[in-house]
């Protein structure tokens, strides 16, 4: 990135379930005593309880993140500074933690930059409205592909083409019409703490496959300050772990979209992605 309320409802079931065997294994049946339908009656009044207690924390976790996300699009111009951890699977089936940087600076609607440094690799991304420009100066090259578009349909394009995908660059749309809905499962808010030296409320999510965790600055401008998500599609859980370090977004200027282009570094195209080939083919 769905109904909320399926899994509490599975486990209310269950708690129901569970009542009437222990009576079928007691061997009481239709002569059953009134205690026996008082303990049936509490579990399912638990697990009512249950589902309203869920329901609640998870109509409280989207208004922490919607509240998240109408600070994060009022902002003009985005300054965020990325620490991070990222569990790559190896072709043995095993992971590997690959740490990493990343810049970003974002002036809606079309112009952004990109340091970014991991121990694989480094790469500098910029769209100034009219061009997107990747370089990796360690490895001697840029590539240009043209992008008169928002930054967002920009990104879109390049990641389902091209297969270029910058790590945490969603919180550029959360908040828009354009971003992309969030169906929570579940939800549980551990509790408050302080990153940064802000204040800041921790959020458990669940939605679909993955599980995260959201750190969000408590007041008036509610701010994402750490994240870790955890893929459950696959059987190693690879979890990614994001730090954010907000800036001043008013030191944002029109220089730093432009690509300084030095003569040593060689122009490459890009190529696109190929279908995957029918089964069959």
């Amino acid at each position: 990135m769905r109904n909320p309320s399926k899994c509490a409802r599975r486990s209310g079931h269950r708690l129901a379930t569970l009542a009437l065997g222990a009576a079928l294994i007691t061997g009481i049946g239709a002569a059953t005593t009134p205690s026996v339908f008082a303990a049936i009656g509490r579990h399912a009044s638990q697990a009512e309880n249950a589902v309203q207690s869920d329901q609640a924390s998870i109509k409280a976790a989207y208004e922490a993140l919607n509240a998240m996300g109408k600070t994060l699009a009022s902002q003009q111009k985005l300054a965020y500074d990325i620490k991070m951890v990222t569990d790559v699977i190896t072709g043995k089936g095993k992971k590997m933690a690959v740490n990493g940087t990343a810049s970003v600076r974002f002036e809606r609607p079309d112009h952004l930059f990109v340091d970014l440094k991991t121990d694989t690799m480094e790469r500098q991304f910029y769209h100034d409205g009219n061009q997107f420009t990747v370089i990796a100066k360690k490895d001697g090259y840029y590539g240009q592909l043209p992008a008169s578009a928002s930054t967002r349909e920009v990104l879109i394009s390049t990641a389902k083409d091209y297969g270029i995908e910058i790590p945490v660059v969603d919180l550029l749309e959360w908040g828009t019409p354009e971003a992309r809905k969030i169906d929570l499962k579940k939800a549980k808010r551990v509790g408050e703490t302080t990153l940064d030296g802000k204040a800041v409320e921790h959020w458990a999510l669940h939605s679909g496959g993955l599980d995260w965790e959201i750190w969000i600055t408590t007041g008036e401008k509610r701010l994402p300050m750490k994240l870790i998500t955890t893929n459950n599609h696959l059987p190693e859980k690879p979890q990614f772990t994001a730090e954010v370090h907000w800036r001043d977004g008013s030191s944002i200027n029109d220089t730093m979209f432009s690509p300084h282009l030095s003569s040593d570094l060689k122009p490459i195209t890009f190529n696109k992605i190929q279908p995957a080939p029918e089964a069959g083919q």
